[in-house]
Parts: C-alpha cells; sequence; structure tokens
C-alpha cells in the first residue's frame, strides 16, 4: 500500500516505481481518521505501508502524531531521511543559506500552510535581514513583495524563486525583490512556489552590498527574540540621550515699595498711643531767712490727663 499526495509527489514516477497490484491511496481525498483506519486494516491484513513525502520529514509538523499513531495501532514505522526543499533549492543554484557576516539562521515560513501565510507574520521575520523560505502561492507574488518591503528587504536583494524542486520539470531561477512579479509572470508561475530571499543567494563573484547587509552598528544593542522555535538576534538602536541646556540662574531683583497714603494713615490710627508720665516740680523755698518750709512736697508721678478747670 503506498500513501503519497499529487500536489507534493509526482504520479507519474509513483506510478512507475510501484509494485503491480499495490493500492494507491491519495491522501488528500482523506481525512487523518480515515487513514489511521486504513493503518488498522493494514495491520490486520499484514500489509506493508509505504507514505511518501516531500522534502525532510524533520521539518514537517506532523511527524510525530504519525509515528503516535502507528505506536499505537502496533505498526512498526521506520523513517527514510529526505532532502528539503529549501536546501535542494539553494544548491542548485550554488548558494548556501547561512554565509558569515550575511545570515546566521534560516527562517522558514508557510511550509505547513495550503494557502497563503500570515503576511504580518513574513513582515515581522522580514525585520531580522536574515535567509528567509517562504511557501506561497505565486500568484500572489505582490502581497509577499509589499509584506518583505514593510520588514526591511530593498529591490535589489537577491531572491531564488522554485518550483517543483528535484522534480524532473523543476523550475528554478534568480531575481530579486523588485522584479519579482515580473520573473513569476514571465516564467507562468502561479502555484505554490518556493521563494528564498536573503543577500547569500547572490550570484558567484559578486560582494555582499551595504544595502542587502544587515549589521550591528557601534551603540546598539543585541536583542534575542523568539519566534516559535528560532532564537534570533536583531540591533536595536539605543536612544540618544539629548542633553539638556543649563540655564543661568536669574539674578535678584530689587523692588521698590511705595506706600499708600489711605493705607499709611489706617495703619498709624491702629498703632497704640504711647503715654507719657510727667514728674512735679519741686516747690520753690520761700524765702524767710534761709529756712525750710515745714513740709515739702513729695515728689509724684501721675498720669498725665486732661486739663480741669482750676477751682478759684
Amino acid at each position: 500500500m503506498v500513501l503519497w499526495t499529487p500536489s507534493v509527489v509526482d504520479g507519474v514516477w509513483v506510478r512507475e516505481n510501484t509494485k503491480a497490484g499495490a493500492e494507491l491511496v491519495d491522501t488528500a481525498r482523506h481525512a487523518e481518521d480515515d487513514l489511521v483506519e486504513i493503518y488498522r486494516r493494514a495491520v490486520r491484513d499484514k500489509l506493508r505501508v509505504v507514505r511518501l513525502h516531500g522534502g525532510d520529514l524533520a521539518t514537517w509538523g506532523g511527524l510525530r502524531a504519525q509515528l503516535d499513531v502507528c505506536a499505537r495501532i502496533g505498526l512498526t514505522a521506520e523513517v527514510i531521511a529526505g532532502v528539503s526543499p529549501v536546501s535542494a533549492a539553494a544548491v542548485s543554484v550554488g548558494a548556501a543559506l547561512t554565509e558569515p557576516d550575511v545570515a546566521d539562521s534560516v527562517i522558514s515560513a508557510g511550509q505547513e500552510t495550503t494557502g497563503m501565510p500570515d503576511l504580518d507574520q513574513i513582515k515581522q521575520y522580514a525585520q531580522f535581514g536574515t535567509t528567509m523560505a517562504v511557501l506561497v502561492p505565486a500568484a500572489r507574488a505582490g502581497e509577499l513583495v509589499e509584506a518583505l518591503r514593510g520588514g526591511g528587504y530593498d529591490d535589489e536583494t537577491p531572491v531564488v524563486a522554485a518550483y517543483k524542486v528535484t522534480w524532473p520539470d523543476e523550475t528554478v531561477v534568480r531575481t530579486t525583490v523588485g522584479d519579482l512579479v515580473a520573473t513569476v509572470k514571465q516564467h507562468r508561475l502561479w502555484r505554490h512556489t518556493l521563494f528564498i530571499v536573503g543577500g547569500v543567494l547572490r550570484p558567484a563573484g559578486r560582494t555582499q552590498t551595504a544595502a542587502t547587509r544587515k549589521t550591528v552598528s557601534e551603540g546598539s544593542v543585541v536583542r534575542w527574540s523568539r519566534n516559535r522555535s528560532t532564537w534570533t538576534k536583531r540591533a536595536v538602536e539605543k536612544p540618544v540621550e539629548t542633553p539638556v541646556p543649563t540655564q543661568p540662574e536669574p539674578k535678584p531683583k530689587k523692588v521698590t515699595v511705595v506706600a499708600d497714603p489711605a493705607k499709611k494713615a489706617a495703619a498709624a490710627s491702629s498703632m497704640p498711643k504711647k503715654t507719657v508720665t510727667a514728674q512735679a516740680k519741686k516747690p520753690t523755698p520761700a524765702k524767710t531767712g534761709g529756712k525750710q518750709p515745714a513740709r515739702t512736697a513729695a515728689k509724684k508721678t501721675t498720669r498725665a490727663q486732661p486739663q480741669r478747670g482750676r477751682r478759684v
């Protein structure tokens, strides 16, 4: 029994390399529950089952689930290693996916989808400036270009478009972000196509340009961001501190206070009056032969009082 998907594996190749009398099952027409029942029937009838996948199974998120199903129903499983389409497309043009001082990592997007992946996610991934592999419908290449530009890739960034890579009728072409839409139309690509973007894809003999190279500038901070299961570092510019100009302290000003005559008069009237003490004068001794009078006036201190009329 051979399980395969026509959109991933060439049907002509499957028929030419399958033993006569083997049962061919199109997995695109069956749900996962139906496939489990097929596995149960294979265990019951003691059939050997081959499920064909495209590329490297290590990059397929459903590998663990398939192995769990086989272990649960008692079906012994063996995994045969394959070649990733990303690696195959890069090698076909003589390029590596990573290169010192150019790209230290590879970001994959859209590998598990059948439609258009999240453009906001692609834009976010593009901000790291490293090698990126995106699997999208070629008919929507214009939307991919806008996402790449929004993330920081310029129009001169190299791109490799790979359709049905490693197949006999594969199409692998070089282009740039600015010419991507025209290249797709020229080769009449509209189905799911693998696009690899990054400075590592430049033709041999050309050095990396400053426009497509993104390095950490002086005074920047390297931060690590986690997207799903990949840790990537990016440069974040430090905020520049603007010195605040110091202003000289203002000199004290002389203030002249002019008193209001009306207020000054009111303040004077409200002040308490001063009291004046008077001392009685000593009586002048009479001229009586130098003798003192029998009685002398004692010193007496009195308060100043208003004058009264004298008694006669």
